[in-house]
């Protein structure tokens, strides 16, 4: 008796040619998931690079005041400029954040 005249083995093959496709579609997910992952990774290290030495240079500009209302002035002006800054980082990243939950979910979505 032949292997396609086999029940078992006909259903043996559906069940590899299942898996086959299953892995193939969850694979490019699990793909592309890793890939955004690097890309919000790298986004981070940047900007944790930005945020470093821009309290560098602020530690730096603090040895320079002269008067009380210097030192003020400067803290005030890193403080605000920090707290946009971390706002516009927050955006950047939750955006990159949202495409790479966008890309997973499309990539598990079903072809048509």
């Amino acid at each position: 008796m032949a292997d396609n005249d086999n029940p078992a083995a006909k259903l043996g093959e559906q069940v590899a040619t299942q898996f086959a496709n299953a892995a193939s579609v969850y694979g490019g997910a699990f793909a592309g998931s890793f890939k955004a992952l690097q890309d919000y990774q790298a986004k981070l290290l940047h900007l944790v690079q930005e945020n470093a030495t821009a309290n560098m240079q602020f530690a730096q500009k603090m040895m320079q005041p002269r008067s009380p209302s210097d030192f003020v002035e400067l803290l005030s002006t890193h403080l605000r400029e920090r707290a946009t800054a971390v706002a516009d980082q927050a955006k950047e990243l939750a955006s990159i954040g949202q495409e790479a939950a966008k890309k997973a979910a499309e990539s598990l979505t079903p072809k048509s």
